[in-house]
């Protein structure tokens, strides 16, 4: 609980490399009592990581299975983006706040879940709460704007060069495909990690107001708006449902994440994603 609002983490679910070691820094919320439950959304036909989700809720009963009543279909890999959004309906609780965590997200800041519920209540119009995460198209661009992330291995698209289109920097390929300003963008977060500077990364928290299209792979929202979206999920959360609504998202500047890997850079980097899930297996605690 924190300020009589029930707090749910919710994942679709999932990946045993990633789970494996993000799950420490969970239960660690957990025990704090922060977190009230951890819903893992099952949405994958593999049988290896269907059966590592199925001991995480054995080891702890604060996580809880959520099932479609309908086969999953993947589109890639094992699993299926599109039919994610039919879980919405396990997350529309009125005293409860959501914050949704993809299974790829590999790090979060220390109080960093503590600054989104925060903005959660201190701004309880807006759409939803989104952290600053590294290694997103969106946030690459801010962050080389701000200097946060170097240009030597490469120049994204800055958003304020077209602030009118929505998916100029978003849909930057570049931004996210090429393995070698992936590995830039890792580099970076470890020796800002290792020399404690991560506020470097940190930006003004702000309204949305001009509607931004951002990637949803961690999303902070109220149950009781029973946010229902269909297919296209990612627009719909991240800017057309808050347009429709006049509820912009707010965006939460100095609550880190870090999101590990598109699927795009993890085929560039030829499947090879061992050598940075290995450091990550050391810091998340």
């Amino acid at each position: 609980m924190y300020q009589n609002y029930k707090i749910v983490i919710i994942t679709p679910a999932g990946r045993e490399k990633y789970l494996s070691f993000f799950k420490k820094f969970m239960y660690r919320k957990i025990a704090d009592g922060l977190i009230d439950s951890w819903d893992l959304w099952l949405n994958t036909i593999n049988p290896t990581d269907i059966a590592y989700i199925r001991s995480m809720a054995a080891e702890n009963s604060k996580v809880k299975i959520y099932e479609l009543d309908e086969p999953i279909t993947p589109t890639w890999e094992s699993y299926n983006a599109l039919q994610t959004h039919k879980f919405m309906k396990f997350a529309q609780d009125d005293d409860t706040i959501y914050i949704r965590i993809d299974d790829d997200i590999g790090w979060v800041e220390e109080g960093a879940l503590e600054k989104i519920i925060q903005a959660r209540i201190d701004h309880p119009d807006a759409f939803a709460i989104y952290p600053n995460v590294i290694n997103s198209t969106m946030c690459n661009s801010w962050h080389q704007e701000i200097g946060a992330l170097s240009e030597e291995a490469g120049i994204v698209r800055k958003e304020s060069q077209h602030p009118e289109d929505k998916d100029w920097a978003y849909l930057d390929a570049f931004s996210y495909t090429s393995a070698e300003f992936y590995k830039h963008i890792f580099n970076t977060f470890k020796k800002r990690y290792e020399e404690n500077s991560l506020y470097a990364y940190y930006l003004p928290s702000k309204s949305f107001d001009d509607y931004k299209h951002f990637s949803i792979c961690s999303l902070c929202w109220w149950g009781r708006d029973k946010i229902d979206c269909g297919p296209n999920e990612e627009a719909q959360m991240a800017w057309e449902l808050p347009e429709k609504l006049k509820r912009p998202v707010w965006f939460c500047g100095d609550a880190l994440v870090y999101h590990l890997f598109y699927h795009t850079q993890r085929e560039s980097l030829g499947g090879n994603e061992e050598p940075f899930l290995e450091y990550f297996r050391k810091i998340v605690i």
